[in-house]
């Protein structure tokens, strides 16, 4: 059974009712239980990693954006944080509380203000090597679009493990708005660049470096919506072969959607990098993940567990 038939069968259950064209039927069951976290694989673990995806949503008032980055950064499940929708006048403030909490930050910035994407690690685990920024597209305005959105792209930091030395390679990006018209794309410009994000997206995974790739984003695409369709330049299409989400592995069972219902926030693992199976070479594996409630963000932070093999 390849990789992807292994994922189809964990999730099919859930796809088939929640990718109803009636959103109040494709939210999962409010008393949905949570898997059992994935058996130890033969080999010898570096760590257990939990990687956080976060929009923090730019137009939340300074003290409930600094509260939810607070909290985030306080639960102990979590050890780097790909964030989006950093371009707040609070971030800066919130960037510098988290130092002081013993969180070190990367972020692009510009005469005008900080960029769009972040991560942010646990100093005391993990030290800064390098931290990149590159735009696919160009931003549209009124002129060109009824939902304007600002140059898309990705981020790229690699982090050294401080006890193992081995890296921790971090892809953090945010897709347009304004994509998704049910199971399928719509017929505006922001599809399109959508299309062209996926597709350098996918070719980044191979290309990066690290003992283990990450990524983390918005893709304002939802899940389950992708898999029941598949529609040509989505997300399963174009990031099949290169990347797995956690919802690839572990299904939706116990992870509540953002919005109500939209899994739209994902953590990944780079192909090269997975571990699903004993023999699999990979050094990345999926243990567990859930959506956090209680957040005054738009968007529940999503929070994977991956256990982390020596070669």
């Amino acid at each position: 059974m390849t990789r992807r038939a292994l994922a189809g069968v964990l999730v099919a259950a859930l796809v088939t009712t929640a990718c109803s064209t009636d959103p109040e039927e494709r939210t999962a069951p409010a008393q949905a239980p949570r898997p059992a976290p994935a058996k130890k694989l033969p080999g010898a673990v570096v760590d257990t990693v939990g990687v956080a995806s976060f929009n923090v949503y730019r137009h939340l008032p300074r003290r409930d954006a600094m509260a939810d980055a607070l909290r985030l950064t306080r639960d102990d499940r979590v050890d780097v944080i790909g964030w989006q929708e950093t371009r707040a006048d609070y971030f800066p403030d919130v960037r510098r509380r988290l130092e002081g909490k013993g969180w070190d930050t990367w972020q692009l910035w510009e005469p005008d203000g900080p960029f769009w994407l972040a991560v942010s690690w646990r100093r005391a685990d993990y030290e800064l090597v390098d931290g990149a920024w590159t735009e696919v597209h160009g931003g549209a305005g009124k002129q060109r679009t009824d939902l304007p959105y600002p140059p898309r792209g990705y981020v790229v930091v690699t982090l050294r493990h401080r006890d193992s030395g081995r890296l921790l390679t971090v892809v953090d990006t945010h897709l347009n708005q304004g994509i998704e018209t049910g199971d399928g794309f719509t017929d505006r410009v922001n599809a399109d660049d959508a299309k062209e994000h996926l597709r350098e997206l996918a070719d980044v995974w191979d290309e990066v470096p690290g003992d283990l790739v990450v990524g983390t984003g918005d893709f304002n695409f939802d899940h389950a919506d992708d898999v029941a369709a598949r529609p040509e330049g989505g997300i399963l299409d174009t990031q099949d072969g290169h990347a797995t989400s956690s919802y690839d592995v572990l299904g939706l069972g116990g992870v509540e959607p953002t919005r109500g219902d939209r899994w739209i926030d994902y953590v990944w693992i780079a192909d090269r990098t997975l571990r699903v199976r004993a023999r699999d070479e990979g050094t990345g594996q999926f243990v567990e993940h859930r959506s956090l409630d209680g957040y005054a963000s738009d968007h529940r932070p999503l929070v994977a567990q991956i256990r982390w093999y020596d070669r």
